[in-house]
């Protein structure tokens, strides 16, 4: 998913009593508007076609200056980004940082399930805790009017030895892509944490919808049951507008319930986006479906794979 242009920050209160400021989402990460182009999801989801797709589609290890091959940071297509160190470093703090992306909106937020609960951080970085495996996640957007362009992502040891990772978060324009539903990252999402402090089984997702453009400003239905009920620990569904749609029970002994599909609507080019959060999740492949609500209410559906803790 893309930063769009059409963010806007909004403040929900949530049911654990966390007051958070949260960027709105709408849209894909889409590529050039032209007929050989694809959206990223779409190139995610089709390796295989890199000929259709642009040249720097989502990120990878690389940007400009030198990375360590101790740690290694990813941004594929999404903007969950992945830290993958050596599992030596376990317990060690990271910073994570995009100065660029910083610069192209008016700031930046970090969405972070590592503590219980859903932890906002409005700021240019946020430091975050390696697990047992070496991993840490979290989720970095931008806030209201981003231009669209190539930024470089950096995580960094915050103790010695101090190593560095980079890599590239492309920032799409919105342009209409082909019609789909896609869950990100792909191919798998790797479940993190396993303390206090780097977080139990964590799942991030990001959820994109492609729909036709004539369905620009409807809704469409996006859920996961199987999803929800996998996150034993509690889960939280981030829509258009920076909204809470939806917030599964947290706490030991509370019983677990199915939120009714979560409503995201439509930009002009009928995309749009939302953002899961699990806590204590069991790995899985579940069933993504996404109902537009007009015309002729198409239906898409994908699956979507999560991975247990691993050294990666």
């Amino acid at each position: 998913m893309n930063v769009r242009r059409s963010f806007v920050q909004a403040v929900v209160a949530l049911t654990v009593v966390v007051a958070m400021p949260l960027m709105g989402l709408s849209g894909v990460a889409s590529a050039k508007a032209t007929h050989a182009t694809k959206s990223a999801a779409w190139c995610a989801k089709h390796p295989k076609k890199k000929a259709q797709c642009p040249s720097n589609a989502g990120g990878g290890a690389s940007g400009s200056g030198t990375s360590s091959p101790e740690i290694q940071v990813s941004a594929v297509f999404s903007p969950v980004i992945q830290v993958e160190a050596n599992p030596s470093f376990a317990g060690d703090p990271v910073t994570i940082s995009s100065s660029q992306l910083f610069a192209s909106c008016d700031g930046l937020e970090f969405l972070s399930v590592a503590t219980g609960t859903l932890v906002p951080t409005v700021a240019n970085a946020v430091t975050v805790i390696l697990d047992d495996d070496g991993n840490a996640d979290v989720i970095m957007t931008g806030l209201n009017n981003c231009a669209p362009g190539v930024n470089v992502v950096d995580a960094s040891l915050a103790v010695a030895p101090y190593y560095t990772a980079l890599t590239d978060y492309v920032n799409y324009p919105d342009v209409v892509t082909p019609p789909g539903v896609f869950g990100l990252p792909l191919p798998a999402e790797v479940e993190t944490g396993d303390s206090l402090t780097s977080g139990d089984s964590d799942v991030y997702a990001v959820i994109d919808v492609e729909a036709p453009p004539v369905y620009a400003e409807q809704n469409a239905e996006i859920s996961d049951s199987e999803l929800e009920s996998s996150c034993g620990g509690g889960y939280f569904w981030i829509g258009t507008a920076g909204l809470l749609a939806a917030a599964g029970p947290v706490g030991p002994g509370v019983a677990q319930t199915i939120t009714p599909p979560v409503a995201a609507q439509l930009d002009d080019d009928g995309n749009t986006g939302v953002l899961f959060l699990g806590i204590s999740c069991a790995a899985t492949t579940t069933t993504i479906i996404a109902d537009v609500d007009a015309g002729d209410h198409p239906t898409y559906t994908s699956t979507f794979t999560v991975l247990p803790p691993q050294v990666t």
